[in-house]
């Protein structure tokens, strides 16, 4: 599964200045509602409509918040890295703070898709060293080529 097709370069925040999960949620939101040219507000209520059933940090410093829209043709990824140290509230297994986000919105209808790509993002994440290489991109360029091939390994 190639994530290229659910992640463009534009979605991904490397400089996101949150210190809060609300605050890291709403900013990945509104992240994507312009990029798909919806509403902010109908993209944060899917994204904590899935919170508000437990955390989506999965520890090792990510957390994978999702959710699921309506009129959404296709699998959308947004990505955020955070200052190092920052606790955002994701109350992740292992108490170690979130440095990446990694938002995933899918249709209504894509259930098996949603769940493929959870998986591998899953899998992409359980090798402690990706997050280490993803932290140390020192430009969007890299980030966003490094992540696509972390994510190939991981499929």
């Amino acid at each position: 599964m190639d994530l290229k097709k659910y992640l463009v370069k534009e979605a991904i925040r490397l400089d996101l200045a949150a210190t809060t999960k609300e605050e890291t949620l709403t900013l990945l939101c509104d992240q994507a509602a312009r990029l798909l040219r919806i509403q902010a507000p109908t993209v944060l209520a899917a994204v904590l409509e899935r919170e508000s059933h437990g955390s989506t940090a999965v520890g090792g410093g990510v957390a994978i918040p999702h959710g699921k829209l309506a009129g959404l043709n296709e699998i959308f990824m947004v990505l955020g890295r955070t200052a190092p140290g920052v606790n955002l509230g994701f109350d992740p297994p292992d108490g170690q703070p979130v440095q990446i986000v990694t938002l995933l919105l899918s249709p209504l209808a894509a259930i098996s898709e949603h769940l493929k790509v959870l998986a591998l993002l899953g899998r992409l994440w359980k090798t402690p060293k990706n997050l280490g290489l993803l932290l140390a991109a020192p430009d969007l360029d890299s980030f966003y080529s490094l992540f696509l091939e972390l994510a190939a390994t991981a499929a």
